[in-house]
């Protein structure tokens, strides 16, 4: 057990601290880190999520408690920390979304990635696939949506026109698509599974990197809802997925990787939003940047549970 949690965690936080250290060593700058992301999301993600969702039959996805599992793990620390801020605390919706990003949207394509194919193998490619239609699908709209209605210039948008724009980003048609064709019972030839792979299999590394170089231009900050967010997105959402995964008795690798996914810090997106609208620039990277340092520890134990439970 000692041995699985270090494989998973030491080599991510080694390429990270690499990543970290380029960053804060000028070798990487904001703009190089935006066009590993670029790499990232729109090439080398798609092509591994592609890839695999091609190791499923279509059953696996026809699995309704396992879906809604996943679907109310993420969506509902989101739509809580959402409203808490909106409502509780009076922020305005613009803040309030992204607070609610950082605490129910989990890192799946930098953090988690490397962290189930270690634990699980190929078979932890399906929480991330899900995963990350929901996010793409409820989770952005949602954010964006509100960031729109919180500009002051009055920018209009609609919560159906931002889907259409999330659809046509190949992270979320990429695997849309691979899911259709498996549902329909095709099969990827090997010499397009071979093509794909050689891109998609950087993805990984390249994802943890980035998300190191990312990191290191946030400034640490302790307050109240960085700490609330630490608490709701590391600790209350893989615990609701573990309490899910027994209500709906999952098995093995479907409910380690709903753990492990669940247990992902807080997504760096929220930080690009912040500045790219110029919402609460000086609170949500810190958010952020806490729940990432906390991982290191969190991770280790949500794993240890999740191979222990199921």
């Amino acid at each position: 057990m000692f041995n699985l949690i270090l494989s998973a965690l030491v080599p991510v936080a080694f390429v990270v601290l690499l990543g970290y250290l380029a960053g804060r060593s000028k070798l990487v700058n904001q703009d190089g880190a935006k066009s590993l992301s670029t790499v990232v999301v729109n090439f080398a993600l798609p092509c591994a999520l592609f890839v695999a969702i091609f190791g499923f039959s279509p059953s696996q996805f026809e699995n309704i408690p396992y879906v809604v599992t996943l679907l109310v793990s993420i969506t509902l620390p989101f739509f809580a920390a959402f409203f808490l801020s909106l409502l509780v605390w009076k922020k305005p919706t613009g803040e309030a979304a992204l607070f609610g990003s950082n605490s129910g949207f989990p890192d799946m394509a930098y953090f988690g990635l490397p962290v189930v194919l270690t634990v699980i193998g190929q078979q932890g490619m399906l929480p991330i696939i899900v995963g990350n239609i929901v996010t793409s699908i409820i989770v952005i709209p949602v954010v964006m949506a509100m960031l729109h209605k919180g500009q002051a210039s009055g920018s209009q948008s609609n919560v159906l026109s931002i889907v259409l724009s999330t659809l046509k980003q190949p992270v979320v048609w990429a695997p849309l698509t691979g899911l259709v064709l498996v549902l329909l019972g095709v099969k990827l030839p090997e010499l397009a599974t071979g093509s794909l792979k050689l891109l998609g299999n950087i993805s990984g590394g390249l994802a943890l990197f980035t998300l190191g170089v990312l990191l290191s231009f946030l400034t640490p900050k302790i307050d109240k809802p960085v700490v609330l967010v630490v608490f709701i997105k590391n600790l209350v959402m893989p615990a609701l997925a573990v309490a899910l995964a027994l209500v709906f008795k999952l098995d093995g690798d479907l409910a380690k990787g709903i753990v492990i996914i669940a247990a992902c810090p807080a997504a760096t997106m929220g930080a690009m939003l912040s500045s790219q609208f110029n919402v609460a620039q000086d609170k949500i990277p810190a958010q952020i940047l806490a729940s990432n340092v906390a991982a290191i520890l969190t991770m280790a134990m949500w794993i240890f549970i999740a191979e222990k439970l199921f």
